[in-house]
């Protein structure tokens, strides 16, 4: 399934994606974010989404995907897109998902996503739009399997970040100094 083409094709199912997981698709792919020539990274690729924090998602040229933060995060988020937008539409808001300790034990990792799930309902409740309800019309329409259990998923994305090679950004200063990531996202 190509899911960016249908995202581009339906706006619809474009602004469901925005309202549910923050993530905007880009109408084509574009150039990763170079900080005017300063920023480079180790795995060519091309952007086809856009975080509302101002991240982006890269189709990485292995067909994984990478993920740049506008705070200087960069890594791999995803193996291939089918595994990303279930990722995205399972764990929205992934960033809070960042907390490596808490993967080192299933129920203690259990316990916290249910947390963290509990509390996205919660937010949205306040601003009255139904999550569970948008991410359940989202997961349908994108043909995604619905898991109560994400445990899998979160592990899936835990593992993917720490492969090798690692997608590591590098920033080169006027003054020629080089500051590089780890290439992991846990490493914030």
């Amino acid at each position: 399934m190509d899911y960016i083409k249908m995202l581009r094709e339906d706006s619809d199912l474009s602004d469901l994606l925005c309202d549910v997981c923050d993530i905007e698709v880009l109408p084509e792919f574009k150039i990763p974010e170079d900080e005017f020539g300063y920023l480079t990274y180790n795995i060519a690729g091309k952007t086809f989404a856009r975080a509302g924090s101002g991240g982006e998602y890269i189709l990485l040229e292995d067909g994984s995907i990478g993920f740049w933060g506008s705070e200087g995060e960069c890594g791999r988020i995803a193996d291939n897109l089918k595994e990303f937008f279930e990722f995205m539409v399972h764990c929205p808001y992934w960033l809070d998902y960042l907390d490596e300790e808490k993967y080192c034990d299933k129920e203690c990792l259990e316990e916290y996503a249910r947390g963290i799930f509990e509390e996205h309902t919660e937010n949205a409740e306040d601003m009255e739009f139904d999550f569970v309800e948008a991410q359940q019309e989202l997961a349908d329409r994108l043909d995604i399997e619905e898991k109560t259990d994400v445990i899998d998923i979160l592990m899936r994305f835990y593992q993917c970040t720490k492969r090798e090679p690692r997608f590591i950004s590098t920033y080169r200063e006027n003054d020629g100094s080089i500051h590089s990531g780890t290439g992991s996202l846990f490493d914030r």
